[in-house]
């Protein structure tokens, strides 16, 4: 799943030069560096892979803000990036403790995937848009897989942990570059994004339900935060 989020990337922005010169030639090099890094991660406990995610986007991140950091220039709005990684962490750190349900972080990955596409055309940064709208596409087939399994079978397998970390590292990285470029980004909007970093907190509950019935309900408590924060988006726009 790693090389694909790369792979769709690489094919809407293109290959990166070596050294890289512009932001899209570093998230492309931090995105190929998420597999890679899985390998690492693979037999790491939950609390040392997302400190290790952490670490990644955070080094990202500042890879993307070195040069009007070396400039001496500071943007207010880059709190929401620094932001997006503190959310983040936390959340992937407890990933094994909310996995009750097969559908807890698919439905969440695409809920949040699809949100964020829409903010990104909406915030004036088209190609992310695209990106982000075709990771949708890929996180949504695979959302699909899962139900049809259960038609079949009457319950899916659970996804593997590094799956959730290598989705989860993509998912970052592109909503670092998102939060620290968009020209327009509705900064109430992205907040109810981030809000839904909290969805697989209903694990609990959700997972008690009948399993045909757990994707709707995870994508209609998705949609509390995901729609407001596509109409605040809009009336920014």
């Amino acid at each position: 799943m790693g090389l694909a989020i790369a792979a769709i990337y690489l094919l809407h922005e293109g290959f990166p030069p070596f050294p890289a010169i512009t932001s899209k030639h570093k998230v492309a090099y931090a995105l190929a560096a998420i597999p890679v890094l899985g390998l690492i991660a693979f037999n790491q406990v939950s609390y040392r892979r997302a400190a290790l995610l952490a670490v990644v986007a955070a080094v990202t991140f500042l890879w993307l803000v070195l040069r009007p950091l070396t400039a001496g220039r500071l943007d207010w709005t880059w709190l929401l990036p620094l932001g997006t990684i503190a959310v983040w962490t936390p959340m992937l750190a407890k990933a094994p403790d909310l996995s009750r349900s097969p559908f807890t972080w698919p439905v969440a990955h695409l809920a949040m995937s699809v949100t964020a596409s829409v903010l990104a055309l909406l915030g004036g940064f088209l190609g992310l848009g695209q990106v982000l709208l075709s990771l949708s596409a890929l996180l949504a087939g695979y959302a699909l897989a899962m139900f049809v399994a259960t038609l079949k079978n009457g319950s899916p397998n659970q996804g593997h942990p590094m799956m959730t970390w290598v989705v989860q590292g993509g998912l970052l990285i592109l909503l670092v570059q998102l939060s620290t470029f968009a020209t327009n980004l509705s900064t109430a909007a992205y907040l109810l994004l981030l809000a839904m970093a909290g969805l697989p907190l209903a694990d609990a509950k959700l997972s008690r339900l009948p399993m045909l019935v757990q994707p709707f309900a995870f994508a209609a408590l998705a949609m509390l935060a995901g729609i407001p924060a596509i109409l605040l988006a809009l009336r920014n726009f």
